[in-house]
C-alpha cells in the first residue's frame, strides 16, 4: 500500500541536494498506463511525484530516467545505458533485486540529491518506490560502455590464446613431420690443369682496356 504524503511535525523538510550521490526510484507499473498528470509541473517547477516524496525543490537538469515505453524488462537492461552507471549500477541491481523486482518498466534517477525517507517516512506512491542512494563518480562510464570494453578485452585474450595455440600446433607439426632437406648437388672433379709449355710468341694479343673516364681517349 502505498504511503501517503505527510508532513513531519511542521518541521521544514531539509535540502536534500549532495554531490556525488544519487537517489534512485523505479516503477513496476507499464509507462503507458500512468497518467500525463503525473508529470505535470505546477507553478513552482513541482510534479506530483516530488510533492508526493516531500521534496520541495530539484534541479531539473539533474534528473535522468529510462525505460520501455510498454510492460517491464530487466533491471540491468534498464539502468546500463544511464549515466555514469558504472559507478552505481551494480548496487541498484541488487537493491532492487532484493526489493523483489527482477524486471521493472522504468527508473528515475536525480544526480546530487540525497534523497531520505527515513525522514519524510514516505517510501513510495502508487506509481514509483524508492530504491536508495547511491555513490556515483562524473568520471565513470555507462555499464553498457563498461561491458563493451570488458568484450573487446577478452576478445583480444582469445584471439592471443589462439594464435599461441596454432604457432604450437603449427611447431608440433613440424617436430612429428621434418621436411626433408634436398640431397646435395654432386660435385665435378676440376678440370686438370694443362702443364704444356705454350711459347710467349703464340699467345693472343689482348688490347690494354684504359681504366676509368679519359675524356682525350678517342674511341
Amino acid at each position: 500500500m502505498a504511503s501517503t504524503p505527510t508532513t513531519i511535525d511542521k518541521t521544514p523538510l531539509p535540502n536534500f541536494e549532495k554531490y556525488g550521490k544519487v537517489s534512485v526510484w523505479c516503477s513496476t507499473i507499464s509507462y503507458e498506463t500512468i497518467p500525463d498528470s503525473y508529470f505535470v509541473e505546477d507553478e513552482e517547477g513541482l510534479d506530483p511525484w516530488a510533492k508526493n516524496f516531500l521534496i520541495n525543490e530539484y534541479d531539473h537538469e539533474n534528473m535522468e530516467t529510462n525505460g520501455v515505453a510498454s510492460g517491464m524488462a530487466s533491471v540491468k537492461s534498464i539502468i546500463e545505458d544511464c549515466s555514469y552507471s558504472s559507478a552505481y549500477g551494480e548496487g541498484v541491481i541488487h537493491k532492487i533485486t532484493k526489493m523483489g523486482h527482477p524486471q521493472v518498466s522504468w527508473i528515475i534517477l536525480l544526480f546530487d540529491f540525497e534523497y531520505r525517507n527515513k525522514l519524510t517516512k514516505i517510501h513510495e506512491d502508487e506509481y514509483v518506490q524508492y530504491v536508495g542512494s547511491f555513490v556515483y563518480d562524473m568520471d565513470a562510464i555507462s555499464l553498457a560502455e563498461q561491458d563493451q570494453i570488458a568484450a573487446a578485452h577478452d576478445e583480444k585474450i582469445r584471439l592471443e590464446a589462439l594464435m599461441v595455440l596454432e604457432t604450437e600446433a603449427a611447431l608440433a607439426a613440424t617436430r612429428i613431420n621434418p621436411v626433408p632437406r634436398a640431397a646435395p648437388a654432386p660435385t665435378t672433379a676440376p678440370s686438370p690443369v694443362s702443364q704444356a709449355f705454350e711459347p710467349e710468341s703464340e699467345k693472343p694479343f689482348i688490347k690494354p682496356v684504359p681504366k676509368g673516364h679519359n675524356p682525350w681517349l678517342k674511341g
